[in-house]
């Protein structure tokens, strides 16, 4: 449930994609015009991909993160801390898989034609 009115934020975010793909697509611009304009889209995208499925990605690590450093609230500034202070053996099974498993799900976000 949201309080907030339509249009929502993945609906706007939706729409300028829209629009910028298609100028990027019409004649009216020069080619650097179209190159800077592809630039914003792909950051557009790289949010609208967030908005989607963040807050799921948050929960999921959050849990999976509190359950490999041993504490209620987990944050990547406390794991980074433990392995810094060799709390961790940096070829722990559970610590590599949290690790790929995170950065394959940042991955998705941040440029989903890579994997």
């Amino acid at each position: 449930m949201s309080v907030f009115d339509r249009p929502t934020s993945k609906e706007l975010l939706e729409a300028v994609i829209d629009f910028i793909d298609a100028e990027i697509k019409s004649d009216s611009y020069p080619a650097n015009k179209k190159f800077k304009f592809q630039i914003v889209l792909n950051v557009l995208n790289v949010v609208k991909r967030e908005v989607e499925t963040g807050e799921e990605i948050n929960k999921k690590f959050s849990e999976l993160g509190s359950n490999l450093i041993g504490e209620n609230e987990f944050t990547i500034e406390k794991l980074s801390q433990k392995i810094r202070d060799k709390e961790f053996d940096h070829e722990d099974k559970d610590l590599v898989d949290f690790l790929y498993n995170l950065t394959e799900e940042k991955i998705k976000i941040d440029n989903p034609k890579y994997k």
